[in-house]
């Protein structure tokens, strides 16, 4: 009756120290000439939970890109922004966080691959959220532009849900 009692209680400790763990089939680090990729393969929970503005993806890795590809085209106009979450599954954010005009008029353009306009943002605040669930995974082109001034240039990527 020990001996069951004991591997009971052994299990039980046994089992807790495997709880922050991830199952998956394989994993790394690739490295080459234009930078370093962490990767897992085999992923079991990978699911995004949307609440209003913001949302909580599960998951083992949590990519988090932010990426500039152009730059002010006016450097007498100061705009400093930043985009994300990016790489993206349904929306991103443009936050403004320093701008030495008035935000009115400013526009947020976003570009397929071909330089096809496919939708165009009014950027009303500080913070705009742009929903980008209905367009298929790629690369796409976001421009803040005021009027047809371009400010800014970013690349989005987009992912599955």
């Amino acid at each position: 009756m020990k001996k069951l009692y004991l591997t009971l209680l052994i299990s039980v400790l046994v089992g807790g120290l495997f709880g922050q763990s991830a199952v998956v089939a394989t994993g790394g680090t690739a490295t080459g000439s234009g930078g370093t990729v962490t990767y897992t393969v085999g992923q079991i929970a990978d699911q995004q939970v949307n609440g209003g503005a913001k949302y909580i993806v599960e998951g083992v890795q949590q990519p988090y890109e932010i990426q500039t590809v152009g730059i002010q085209d006016h450097p007498e106009i100061l705009l400093e922004a930043v985009l994300f979450p990016n790489p993206t599954a349904s929306y991103v954010q443009l936050r403004i966080t320093n701008f030495d005009m008035p935000i009115d008029g400013l526009t947020a353009q976003l570009y397929d691959a071909n330089g096809k306009l496919l939708q165009v943002f009014n950027v009303t605040d500080f913070e705009t959220h742009m929903d980008l669930s209905a367009y298929a995974t790629a690369t796409y082109q976001l421009r803040v532009m005021d009027g047809n001034t371009l400010l800014k240039t970013f690349k989005v990527v987009k992912n599955k849900l």
